[in-house]
């Protein structure tokens, strides 16, 4: 599977080092640069530096061909809005997004996105 990981933080890394290791294609995206220092030497996946809600930056990650897409960062409302994206404009057949705040888990509900708490 062709798979992107948005957000590079702890549960980004582990999430796409876990899926490289299965032999999954992935791409890591992030906005800060440093953050992709955190996968490990070995992981051979693509990374990408950038706004993950840039056409430019999800194009160069594969995202028009992409089986999956999980939007793990820290901000709901990126996490939302990325996997919203994915699903309506790209046509990605699964998409995940990680819920860092509970309260507003109604968001990912009006939108109608799988999410992990």
């Amino acid at each position: 599977m062709k798979i992107i990981v948005v957000g590079c933080g702890r549960i980004g890394v582990e999430l796409a080092y876990n899926l490289y290791n299965r032999r999954h294609e992935v791409s890591v995206i992030d906005s800060v640069p440093a953050a992709l220092n955190n996968l490990p030497g070995d992981f051979n996946g693509r990374t990408q530096e950038g706004d993950a809600l840039n056409q430019d930056v999800l194009e160069r990650s594969g995202i028009k061909t992409c089986d999956a897409l999980a939007a793990v960062t820290n901000s709901d409302a990126l996490n939302v809005a990325v996997s919203h994206v994915a699903k309506v404009f790209y046509h990605v057949p699964n998409v995940i997004a990680r819920n860092y705040d509970p309260h507003i888990r109604a968001l990912f509900e009006a939108f109608n996105i799988q999410d992990v708490s």
